[in-house]
């Protein structure tokens, strides 16, 4: 894959492929040296892999890892940063100034009436008042971001105006195993749409650069309440 492959997210968010370590078959090498037994071929390699997936012989595939550079709003960040084993560096709102891009939905979402911390389509709700209201208040909070560094704020300090809803960006890389496990969980329904987005982009880039481990995720990945499926 091309090194700067960027898939859009979020409106003006995105998922950019800055670099990876390591292929399928690096992962079936880690695999065999516990026996020093040699390759036995690529059909035999792909078997190899697909049943160490399968029954969770997570390890040979910490040897592979993928490197991103993704923008998205700080209340997904917020998500992003409970799966403690990424290893990432954000933009820093201390030392410059942040854009003035906010991610704004154009379809807003109900509160879903038995999943408390969920959400579900509504017709009821008036889309086009709501967008036009949220995009006043950011243009608000914004000006007033800009007005207190102009007084001679400290960035540190003139930030705390700024919703959450605006755009931050990190570059983060990951270890195989940690990343298939964080699609797990955030390409699952009860994920928030806004993270599910960002994985699948996620998902796009990495499936291009371990086929075969990927072809062992949509075979045999759970959801919530599954049990691996049988060969």
């Amino acid at each position: 894959m091309e090194k700067g492959r960027t898939i859009p997210i979020l409106g003006q968010g995105y998922v950019r492929y800055v670099d990876h370590l390591g292929t399928d078959l690096r992962i079936v090498e880690a695999a065999r040296i516990s026996y020093k037994s040699p390759s036995k071929g690529i059909e035999q390699d792909k078997k190899l892999l697909l049943y160490l997936y399968k029954h969770r012989h997570t390890s040979p595939f910490e040897q592979c890892s993928v490197t991103y550079n993704i923008k998205m709003p700080i209340f997904i960040m917020r998500q992003f940063v409970r799966h403690r084993t990424f290893r990432l560096n954000e933009w820093s709102g201390r030392y410059s100034e942040l854009a003035d891009e906010f991610y704004v939905p154009t379809q807003w979402r109900a509160a879903d009436a038995k999943n408390k911390q969920g959400s579900q389509a509504s017709t009821a709700l008036d889309h086009t008042a709501l967008t036009k209201e949220v995009k006043a208040s950011n243009d608000s909070a914004y000006a007033t971001y800009q007005n207190l560094l102009k007084q001679g704020v400290a960035k540190e300090l003139a930030r705390m105006v700024l919703p959450v809803s605006i755009f931050t960006e990190v570059y983060v890389n990951c270890d195989l195993h940690n990343l298939v496990h964080f699609l797990q969980l955030r390409e699952d329904d009860h994920a928030q749409l806004e993270i599910r987005e960002l994985s699948a982009a996620m998902r796009q880039i990495a499936e291009q650069l371990f086929p075969w481990t990927f072809e062992a995720y949509h075979k045999y990945r759970l959801t919530i309440s599954e049990k691996p499926k049988d060969e």
